[in-house]
C-alpha cells in the first residue's frame, strides 16, 4: 500500500474518530482535551517552523504559541477579549525589536529577511491555530459547528487525493512546488467540500445557527480554497527549506505541519465566515 493513502486511511479511520471523541465527550472547559491537542501542535509546529526558517530553535518560535494559550484562558475564564490580540502584537513587536541588536552582526543587511522570517513565525501556525480555540469560545457555538469544521477540512484533503487518483493522471503540474496536485484533485475537492457544507448542515441542522444557501456555500469554497493553500504553502516551505518533511513527531507522516497544513490556512476563514453567520441571525 502506497505511503499517500495509508496515510489517509489512518487520518480517516483513527485519527478522525479520536478527535470527534474529544469534541463529543469531553465538551468541559472549552473542550479542554481538543484544546491542549490544539496547542501541543501549535508549540510544536512552532519550533518546526523555527528550524526551517532559521535552522535553529529561536525564543520567538516558544513566545509564538503564547497567543492560542492566552486565547484559551480569556475564553475559559472570560477575561478581556482584546488580550489575545495584544500579545501578539508585543510577541511580533518583540521579534522586530531582537532585530535591532542581532543586525549589527551583518552591518542590517538582512534585516529586512530576518524579520520577514520572524514575522511569518509569529503568525504561522500559532497565530492561525489561535482562530480554532477563539471558535470555540464564540458565544452561541456549539460542538457541532466545531465538527463541521474539521469533516469539511479533512474531507476537503480526502477529496483532492480521490479525485486526483481518479481523474487526475493527465492534468497533474499545475503547481512546481508539488507536481503530483491535479486540476482534477482541485476542481474535485471543491465541489466535494461544498457539498459536505451542505450535507453538514442537513445533518446537524438542529443544532446549528440558520445557515442560508450562500453562507454554506461560502463555508465550502473558503475552506476548500484555504485548506489548498495552506497544503500548497508547506510545500513551499520545506522546498524553501531543503527538507522533506517539516519534522519527525510522527512516524511515516513527518512533523506536526505536514499533518495539518489544510487545517492551519482554513481555520481563520471558517471563524470569520461562522461569526458573520451568528451575526446575521
Amino acid at each position: 500500500m502506497e505511503k499517500n493513502l495509508r496515510d489517509r486511511l489512518i487520518t480517516v479511520f483513527i485519527g478522525v474518530p479520536a478527535v470527534l471523541s474529544m469534541i463529543f465527550f469531553v465538551p468541559y472547559y472549552n473542550h479542554i482535551l481538543f484544546s491542549l491537542l490544539v496547542l501541543a501542535m501549535a508549540v510544536i509546529g512552532s519550533l518546526e517552523m523555527s528550524q526551517m526558517l532559521f535552522g535553529r530553535r529561536i525564543l520567538t518560535a516558544w513566545l509564538a504559541p503564547l497567543v492560542p494559550i492566552v486565547q484559551y484562558l480569556q475564553g475559559v475564564f472570560g477575561l478581556n477579549a482584546q488580550l489575545p490580540d495584544l500579545v501578539f502584537i508585543l510577541i511580533l513587536l518583540l521579534s522586530f525589536a531582537l532585530e535591532i541588536k542581532a543586525g549589527e552582526k551583518d552591518d542590517f543587511k538582512s534585516s529586512i529577511e530576518r524579520l520577514s522570517r520572524s514575522a511569518i513565525l509569529v503568525i504561522y501556525p500559532s497565530y492561525f491555530l489561535s482562530f480554532i480555540i477563539r471558535l470555540m469560545a464564540l458565544e452561541g457555538i456549539t460542538s457541532y459547528a466545531l465538527i463541521m469544521y474539521l469533516i469539511l477540512a479533512f474531507g476537503n484533503d480526502i477529496f483532492a487525493y480521490v479525485w486526483g487518483r481518479l481523474f487526475g493522471k493527465n492534468n497533474k503540474g499545475i503547481f512546481k512546488v508539488s507536481p503530483k496536485k491535479s486540476i482534477a484533485g482541485f476542481v474535485g475537492s471543491l465541489l466535494s467540500t461544498v457539498g459536505l457544507s451542505f450535507a453538514c448542515y442537513a445533518l446537524f441542522r438542529s443544532h446549528l445557527p440558520e445557515i442560508s444557501v450562500l453562507y454554506r456555500i461560502l463555508l465550502g469554497l473558503g475552506i476548500s480554497i484555504t485548506a489548498n493553500i495552506g497544503d500548497l504553502i508547506e510545500s513551499v516551505f520545506k522546498r524553501s527549506a531543503g527538507v522533506k518533511d517539516s519534522g519527525n513527531i510522527f512516524p511515516g507522516r513527518g512533523g506536526a505541519l505536514d499533518s495539518i497544513d489544510s487545517e492551519i490556512a482554513s481555520a481563520p476563514i471558517f471563524f470569520i465566515l461562522f461569526s458573520m453567520i451568528l451575526e446575521a441571525v
